[in-house]
């Protein structure tokens, strides 16, 4: 019995891989080429850290329902055997409710010429009161796997597999005064998310 089973769910994944493709718009195969995640190109912890990401969740173009915020924590690595990304959001950022009911989310990468966008649109204002898409000038992606934009040079999706609060009492003391010592307890949220696909622009 359990020869049919496997299968049958290797054909309903594959399957569902297949549909988000599909969903895709054609602009993705157009401008970006598919690449593996080991051949993600730069040094990621300057990309993240200093050059900047936008992180996106949501349920994509045609519900039109998806936020989009800069962030400089994040990274890269290997987990439970997935390649993944790791990102952190506090709960009070309008994108954190988009990553809560999110299957999937995405990151992706710019060139330097995009930082006034990812500073004074998508880094200061709130998609609550505002459409930062329209104010920047953006062309939003539908990947299959989340929204991107075609101005984005790198594109990482990712299906959330693991979130946790971070907790005070489990960082070092110097780190808690430094991050968390108003007593707000506003604490980040940690997502991990294995990488499904990632696009590099052509």
């Amino acid at each position: 019995m359990r020869k049919k089973i496997i299968p049958l769910l290797g054909c309903c994944a594959g399957l569902l891989a297949a549909s988000n493709l599909m969903a895709a718009e054609p602009v993705l195969e157009a401008q970006y080429k598919k690449i593996s995640s080991q051949e993600i190109p730069g040094n990621i912890i300057k990309m993240v850290g200093d050059d900047w990401m936008l992180i996106t969740a949501g349920d994509g173009k045609e519900k039109g329902q998806y936020n989009t915020m800069t962030a400089s924590w994040g990274g890269l690595g290997s987990m439970w055997g997935f390649q993944v990304s790791f990102i952190m959001v506090r709960n009070q950022r309008y994108t954190y409710q988009f990553l809560e009911k999110s299957k999937y989310y995405t990151l992706t990468f710019y060139d330097n010429k995009y930082r006034p966008q990812l500073q004074k649109i998508f880094g200061t204002k709130s998609g609550r009161d505002s459409d930062k898409v329209k104010e920047s000038g953006f062309h939003p992606i539908d990947t299959g796997y989340g929204m991107a934009y075609s101005e984005a040079n790198l594109i990482i999706c990712c299906r959330k597999i693991y979130g946790d609060k971070m907790a005070e009492e489990n960082a070092i003391p110097e780190l808690s005064k430094e991050w968390y010592f108003n007593g707000s307890k506003d604490y980040h949220k940690i997502y991990f998310g294995e990488i499904v696909a990632v696009w590099l622009k052509k």
